[in-house]
């Protein structure tokens, strides 16, 4: 009921300006299309698309951008939280009897980012539909859980970002390196990199598990089954992040005058 409350509340608070919000949607989705074609035009101005296949590309792009679009719009409150202590509100979350993650996600939900959600998705199935030599269950179930594993990591990256406000609200560039660095990075292919990345981006931010090794799944590269619950290994990350969050809380001593 509260989370509905939160949803109904920001909604109302976003169309009481509807140009502004039109125009940002259509902005954001530009923004993306604009993305998408850098990189497909890098891809062919160094004949890579010969050797990676187009859609795979496009498949691998649209799962992070959907993932960490749907993070942008409903996890808000913890990409900026910085503001939540700068103003002094964490105090206000923390008496109130509610639950702090839901307060924070509560706080803001970024409604303007439909556009980029709804383009990704788009893309998302139509190039899901490109690289999958036949369409069975288990690969749509595949296809949900690896939107999943996106938003579990990035979120989780949210979530550590703002535990990093403890501290300091200084580091805000340090923190972006690996938020939006991640996304950028994991739009590509991950055999384009170097093996000290394949390795950070395998076992330090898992974000491989979610497109990575599942497409080669889709593809009928292999027939594993385990490759379906890959994605799933991410809910760790969350795991991390909270305690690390909680840990942060603890520590906490108020904003102060």
């Amino acid at each position: 009921m509260l989370i509905k409350n939160y949803l109904s509340m920001h909604l109302k608070k976003t169309l009481e300006y509807r140009m502004s919000f039109i125009l940002i949607t259509i902005s954001q989705l530009i923004y993306m299309l604009v993305e998408l074609i850098a990189v497909l035009a890098l891809f062919d101005k160094f004949n890579l698309l010969s050797i990676f296949n187009k859609y795979e590309l496009i498949l691998s792009f649209s799962s992070v951008w959907l993932g960490y679009s749907l993070c942008e719009m409903f996890a808000r409150g913890y990409d900026e939280f910085y503001k939540i202590i700068i103003n002094g509100n964490f105090d206000l979350l923390l008496i109130r009897p509610r639950n702090i993650y839901l307060q924070i996600f509560g706080s803001d939900i970024c409604y303007e980012k439909i556009g980029r959600v709804l383009f990704s998705l788009v893309l998302y199935i139509w190039s899901a539909a490109k690289v999958m030599n036949s369409i069975t269950i288990t690969k749509i179930i595949l296809l949900v859980v690896m939107v999943i594993g996106c938003v579990f990591i990035i979120i989780s990256l949210f979530i550590l970002g703002a535990s990093f406000c403890f501290i300091s609200i200084e580091g805000l560039e340090f923190i972006n390196i690996f938020t939006n660095g991640t996304r950028q990075v994991s739009q590509y292919p991950l055999k384009i990199y170097n093996k000290a990345f394949r390795f950070v981006f395998t076992y330090v931010i898992p974000i491989s598990l979610i497109n990575y090794y599942p497409i080669k799944y889709l593809n009928g590269t292999t027939n594993n089954i385990i490759y379906i619950f890959i994605p799933l290994l991410t809910v760790i990350y969350i795991f991390i992040s909270t305690r690390v969050f909680n840990l942060g809380i603890r520590k906490y001593t108020s904003t102060g005058s």
